[in-house]
C-alpha cells in the first residue's frame, strides 16, 4: 500500500538542483526586473538594396510576371470573408467569378497524352466485340468466314481430346 497519500516524503524540486549547477547554500541568482529588448542587436548589419537600372527592371520584369500569372485561370483567389449579413448584390459577384473560370478552354496539344481527355466509345457486347471489329476491319469478308470455321473447329477438337481424356480416366478407374 505504498506511494498513496499527497506526495508525502518527495523532495521539493522535481529536478536536482546540482544538475542546473546550483549547490546547497548557494545563492540564487538575482532576478531581473527589466523587460527583455525587442530585438536583439545585430551583429552583421545587412547589405544594402541594390539600385541601379537593371535591379529596377529586374523589379519591374518580377512585378509584371507576378501580374501575368494573377490573370492565367490557374491562380486561385482566396475565398472571401463571409459578412454576418447577407447582401442581395453578392450571389451576382459570385456569379461573375465562376464564369470567368468557365471561359477558359485548354488546349490540348500543349499538354502531354497522358494528361489529355479520351473519348472512348463503350463497346456494345463487350470487349471481345472490339477486338473483332478493329481485326475484321483489316481483313477481306472472305477470310472473316474461314477464320471463324477454323477457331470453332479448333474449340470442338479440344473439347473432343478433354472429353476423351476424361472418359479414359474414367474407366481406368472402374477397371
Amino acid at each position: 500500500m505504498a506511494g498513496r497519500g499527497r506526495g508525502r516524503g518527495r523532495r521539493l524540486m522535481s529536478f536536482s538542483v546540482e544538475a542546473v549547477g546550483i549547490n546547497k547554500g548557494d545563492s540564487l541568482p538575482p532576478s531581473i526586473q527589466q523587460p527583455t529588448p525587442l530585438f536583439p542587436v545585430m551583429e552583421q548589419k545587412p547589405l544594402p538594396l541594390a539600385s541601379g537600372e537593371e535591379a529596377e527592371y529586374l523589379l519591374a520584369l518580377k512585378q509584371e510576371f507576378r501580374g501575368a500569372m494573377k490573370s492565367l485561370p490557374f491562380f486561385i483567389q482566396p475565398a472571401a470573408a463571409h459578412r454576418d449579413v447577407e447582401r442581395y448584390s453578392d450571389k451576382y459577384h459570385s456569379s461573375e467569378q465562376a464564369d470567368s473560370l468557365m471561359d477558359w478552354t485548354a488546349d490540348w496539344k500543349r499538354l502531354p497524352k497522358e494528361l489529355r481527355v479520351h473519348v472512348r466509345k463503350t463497346p456494345k457486347d463487350g470487349v471481345v466485340a472490339a477486338a473483332a471489329a478493329t481485326q475484321s476491319s483489316k481483313r477481306p469478308s472472305g477470310q472473316k468466314k474461314k477464320k471463324k470455321v477454323k477457331e470453332k473447329e479448333e474449340v470442338l477438337l479440344k473439347l473432343e481430346v478433354k472429353q476423351t481424356v476424361k472418359l479414359s480416366t474414367v474407366t481406368f478407374i472402374h477397371r
